[in-house]
């Protein structure tokens, strides 16, 4: 018996040195001393039978069940911090592929956890089992969220202040108190991986293309089309009955449908496809430029800011990454006669301090994401989204 508590121990110790080496945790490598001091050296042993022998009974015992607490509370927290965490999704921004209430896992080892993630120049991402791959699910912090009111906290300030500033358009929300948030303090997002660091991203008619290809999309996606109007009155009632939203706008009947059920019952002939017109520029859009050209439909080509790639800097295609310099890298950034200075030092060109990534939802209509936001920085993303009942 003695042999097996003593092999266990030994397990346990080693586990423990494992994690410590794997997670670089000051609070691990604490607890780690303490397990060795207390299972091995002498004077330890003797501290805790002197404990044991001076103290009552029913006080060693509430001293082992608070140990067991405070053992018990720091696993959690390991848990939680380092290997997975559960959330609840709060839009519907990824139907069908994630339901709105829907209960979720957010994977933290499949990429690494993200450490310091609050300080760009001290973040790291510790070693995980595989990489961020194109169509995955990822949970990450709201890029936008740093800034917010202090009473309405949803709110996009960002979002909010660009209406005011492009189109003179005054919200009452403008007068209320702001306030800064930590990465680590801003509201978690959904979406699907569209875009990895040094991929060419391009939307054309609503669809993605990524390097060229278009990118696989779930048959399950739905869409918006006009339904014709010559179509047989079966046809069109069929068709309203299976759409998930149906409207009318402008004396034309619009829904929302699903791709597979367009496929499957060969609608094509019946329904035309919705989208924004091709260089109609949307100032909502990402980088909120009419000269751009850019709207939620058609948008690109786009390359995707990698770390240690460095890019030169224009007055053209400084609003891709001003908010990147300043606010995700921590620079300061200013115009002087049309040069550009960044950290009071005139440049012509800027070297990225890490990867950036471009999130879209299933849901794409119905969908705050990159489009309207642009780049979620590596140190945002908190890891792998898996739904409770995928196997």
């Amino acid at each position: 018996m003695k042999l097996l508590k003593t092999g266990i121990q030994y397990i346990f110790i080693l586990a423990l040195l494992l994690l410590t080496i794997w997670s670089q945790s000051w609070l691990l490598f604490a607890v780690l001393v303490f397990t060795c001091l207390a299972s091995w050296l002498p004077l330890g042993q003797q501290i805790l039978s002197w404990i044991k022998d001076k103290i009552p009974s029913i006080a060693y015992l509430v001293l082992e069940w608070l140990l067991a607490f405070a053992l018990s509370g720091f696993v959690i927290w390991f848990v939680n911090a380092y290997i997975i965490s559960f959330y609840t999704v709060k839009a519907s921004s990824m139907l069908p592929s994630v339901g709105n209430s829907e209960l979720v896992v957010i994977n933290k080892m499949a990429y690494g956890p993200a450490i310091h993630i609050n300080k760009c120049q001290h973040y790291r991402r510790m070693n995980g089992y595989s990489q961020m791959q194109n169509g995955e699910i990822i949970a990450f912090y709201f890029p936008e969220g740093d800034t917010s009111f202090v009473d309405f906290e949803n709110e996009d300030y960002h979002y909010i202040k660009r209406q005011f500033e492009t189109t003179n358009n005054y919200n009452a929300l403008l007068d209320n108190a702001i306030k800064y948030n930590k990465v680590d303090e801003r509201q978690v997002y959904i979406k699907r991986l569209i875009a990895l660091p040094g991929d060419t991203l391009q939307i054309s008619k609503g669809d993605y293309v990524v390097n060229g290809n278009a990118f696989e999309q779930n048959p399950l996606l739905s869409a918006r089309y006009e339904l014709i109007k010559n179509t047989p009155n079966k046809i069109r009632e069929e068709i309203l009955n299976k759409a998930s939203t149906s409207y009318r706008e402008n004396g034309s009947q619009l829904i929302e449908m699903q791709t597979s059920i367009i496929n499957n019952n060969n609608w094509h002939f019946h329904l035309n496809r919705v989208e924004e017109v091709m260089n109609m520029p949307n100032i909502n859009v990402f980088p909120f430029k009419a000269n751009y050209l850019w709207n939620a439909s058609w948008m690109g080509p786009l390359i995707m800011p990698t770390k240690g790639k460095t890019v030169r800097l224009t007055q053209t295609n400084l609003a891709l990454y001003r908010r990147i310099i300043e606010s995700y890298e921590e620079n300061t950034l200013s115009l002087k006669d049309n040069e550009i200075f960044i950290n009071n030092k005139k440049v012509s060109k800027y070297t990225f301090k890490m990867n950036y990534y471009w999130v879209g939802g299933d849901n794409k209509k119905h969908s705050f994401d990159s489009r309207y936001w642009g780049f979620v920085p590596e140190n945002h993303i908190i890891g792998r989204v898996k739904k409770l009942s995928e196997k």
